[in-house]
Order: C-alpha cells, then structure tokens, then sequence
C-alpha cells in the first residue's frame, strides 16, 4: 500500500482518472440531472479532472474531497445562472449552516444532504483544516449573488472583486487540506503577497477561457445570474479594443504574473518548508488553470 501522506507526482494521472470516475459517478447517482444530456454535458466539464490538476501533489485520501467540493459548487453555480441575485442568495444562504453542521439536511433534497454529508466527512477527516475553509466557501458563495456583479468595473476593482468571485481563498485553503499543510497566521501574512498575485491570474485566465460560455448565457438568460462580468470586457472597453484584442492583452499580463510570482517566491527561500510547498502549491494552481 503506498504511504498516503505523500502524494506521488508520477501517479498523478491515475489517481485522477480514478477520482474522476469515483465522483462523476456518485453525482450522476444522485444528482438531479434533468436528462441524459445534461449528465453527458456535466461529463464533458470535467470538473474532478481540474480539481487534479490544480493540486496534483494532494494527499491521496484527500484530493477525492475537494473533487466533491468544487464539483458541488460548480453545479450550484450553474443553477445559479438562472436565478435571480435574490433568490440565489436565499439559495446559498439556506445551505450554509447546513455546511457549519448546525442544521440538518432534509434528505429529499439532493443538495442539502449532499452537503451535509461532505462537510460532515471533512470534518471527520481533519476537523481543524476541514473548518479552515468554510468561510472562504461562504465568501466566495456570497460573492455568486453579489449585486455588484451588474457594475461596470475599472480593471483594478474588478479584480478585487473577483478574488472573491472566482474563490481564490477558497482554493488555498482546500489546497491546506488537501496537502496537509497547517500553516499559522503568520505564515499566511507571510505568504499574503504571493496569493494576491495568483489570485490575480486564475481570475484573468478563467475570464478568457470561458468568455464564449459565458457570452452565450448571457444572451439566452435574461436573469441577474447570467450578466457578463469578465476582464475580457472590462479591457476590451478600457483599451478601446476588441475582445480577440483584448485577450492578447490579458495573457501578456498573465506572463508577468507569473514573473512576479517567481520573484515573490524566492524572497521567501529561507522560510520554513511547509512555505515553500504553500508557495509551490500556489504554481501549481496557476498552471493547472490552463490544462
């Protein structure tokens, strides 16, 4: 039996193929899909093989929790495309004590149990890490439902508020779970900097790669869930360029995000090794955006 406290980087692709399979298959069970369309559809995102790449060096009993994690809440945003800002919050606001365990799931309904049972099982896996992200769960759930995502945005504020959009903190802290990382405050002021940074890119190269998806919701859902709210269009407008421009544009700055987060990193060469494999996770989390 392998030592499941170190994840092998040449058994990355196996592990991941079967976690897919594992978690494709238990939401497919007993996830609502309206029709055989929509479960190919869910096939197709690949959701779990994602999560993979974005901690390919996870602890193997753990990677299969944040599959089911991101996987949720990819589904739910999905939904939430076709809601109002206010009926998603009221959506989002009722599973949140149900993710603290603080109320219990009706288990006629997929997504309360659904979430009930992850959390619970986190939390019996590593209580302390477990609850390490569950207010960036609830941020990032918050910001789905922002009203502010109808403003226009100069570049630099967008970003700010997709930080919270796109879950950065979110992943980081799923990323101490899965790696087994426990790093104190101090560590995390330390490693702030970093963070922002690849927070900055993920957010940008989530924008490009899915403009088109987005697009298209936004032209066949006239509800609040489905506004366009993306740097495509921000630097598209500020530059006065068109969009193909315009994500040109947003790659080279991606470039010199990761120049940045190079520089960052090697200030920090003589912290403590859990800092470094935080920081090396983080490189991890960027390139694996764009696999």
């Amino acid at each position: 039996m392998r030592n499941t406290d170190h994840a092998s980087d040449n058994s990355a692709p196996r592990i991941s193929q079967l976690v897919t399979e594992e978690v494709d298959g238990y939401f497919i069970k007993n996830w609502p899909f309206p029709n055989q369309k929509s479960i190919r559809k869910f096939r197709g995102a690949g959701f779990s093989r994602v999560t993979c790449c974005y901690y390919p060096t996870a602890v193997d009993d753990r990677i299969h929790f944040a599959c089911r994690l991101l996987t949720l809440l990819f589904i739910i945003d999905d939904l939430l495309e076709d809601m109002s800002f206010v009926d998603g919050k009221a959506y989002n606001d009722k599973l949140m004590p149900i993710a603290r365990g603080h109320v219990k799931p009706d288990r006629n309904v997929p997504v309360e149990w659904m979430t009930w049972d992850l959390w619970e099982s986190m939390r019996a896996h590593d209580h302390k890490l477990a609850d390490e992200i569950l207010e960036p769960t609830f941020t990032f759930m918050r910001a789905q439902t922002d009203p502010s995502h109808k403003n226009n945005f100069r570049l630099g504020d967008y970003l700010e508020y997709r930080e919270r959009d796109v879950g950065k903190a979110l992943l980081s802290a799923l990323m101490r779970f899965v790696m087994k990382l426990n790093l104190t405050e101090e560590d995390l002021t330390l490693v702030k900097p970093v963070d922002l940074n690849c927070s900055k890119h993920i957010s940008v190269v989530n924008d490009i790669y899915s403009w088109e998806k987005e697009y298209i919701q936004s032209l066949r859902s006239s509800e609040e869930g489905s506004i366009l709210c993306s740097s495509v269009q921000v630097m598209a407008e500020e530059a006065n360029a068109s969009l193909e421009a315009a994500k040109r544009i947003l790659w080279a700055m991606c470039r010199e995000r990761e120049l940045v987060h190079l520089a960052e990193v090697e200030e920090l060469r003589d912290c403590k090794q859990d800092i470094i494999t935080y920081c090396k996770g983080l490189e991890y989390q960027m390139s694996g955006n764009e696999m």
